[in-house]
């Protein structure tokens, strides 16, 4: 499955690399989007909740727009993450959420958003629809930091992922045993039939770090690396990903792309 974004193919070669923007300040910020630039990642996460001014829209698109000059190469990736799925421990409520993600799509400075299947339920598929219409990518997500849920649950929530038109699915599990982690791996063969939609698959924690290596063989479009702070248990750095990633890469015939 395969899902291009500008000069980006998800689905084709390697999986593509993602590295988080996790700074608190603004100054903070603008350095690691420095180094995320001069980094071999393909996609820069802003996790705006981390962010000491986020229900501050001025400083927020202020600060986007910074970031889109300094990104001149990578991929934008705009994420509210919240207190359930992960996220900084705050109040912010679901107009807040919408006012937040609305501003910074009309700003023109993002590729991606990522929201959180549960608040694109709630919120419905007119939201959705703004970014579509902007020509923004779409990960709906799911995190669950407790457990694996059965693959009947995940394949539930992939499939409404699909029905609201996400341009990518994620999935983000803890595993609390080794057959966790393989069945997560193992899901995306169950749903090819099933769900026609690009996945990002992820077992977290020390235990899940086969999954975030193995996107090639589990059909994982997408892996998270970390520059110098990680985002979720796990991430491996970026730079050590990039040499694994290489070293597993899987020769087709020249069906596919060396990347």
């Amino acid at each position: 499955m395969e899902f291009k974004l500008k000069e980006t193919i998800f689905g084709v070669g390697r999986p593509k690399i993602c590295v988080p923007l996790t700074g608190k300040t603004a100054e903070d910020i603008t350095q690691q989007a420095k180094a995320a630039e001069a980094s071999p990642a393909d996609v820069v996460e802003w996790r705006v909740d981390l962010f000491d001014q986020v229900t501050d829209l001025a400083q927020v698109l202020n600060l986007l727009s910074h970031l889109k000059t300094i990104l001149r190469d990578k991929l934008l990736l705009f994420t509210f993450r919240t207190e359930k799925e992960g996220g900084k421990p705050q109040e912010f409520t679901l107009k807040q959420y919408r006012e937040l993600y609305e501003a910074a799509a009309a700003s023109g400075a993002l590729d991606l958003v990522d929201i959180e299947l549960e608040v694109a339920e709630y919120l419905g598929r007119k939201f959705i629809q703004l970014f579509k219409e902007q020509q923004i990518a779409i990960i709906l997500s799911h995190h669950n930091f407790e457990k694996t849920p059965a693959d009947g649950e995940l394949v539930l929530k992939l499939s409404i992922m699909k029905q609201f038109h996400a341009d990518l699915g994620k999935i983000a599990v803890m595993p609390n045993s080794l057959k966790d982690v393989l069945r997560l791996m193992n899901i995306s063969s169950k749903l090819r039939e099933l769900v026609d939609l690009p996945l990002v698959l992820i077992s977290m924690g020390d235990m899940g770090k086969p999954s975030r290596i193995s996107g090639e063989l589990i059909q994982s479009v997408m892996t998270f690396g970390s520059l110098a702070e990680a985002s979720a248990p796990g991430q491996i750095p970026v730079d050590q990903l990039v040499t694994i990633l290489d070293a597993m890469h899987i020769e087709t015939n020249g069906s596919e792309r060396n990347e």
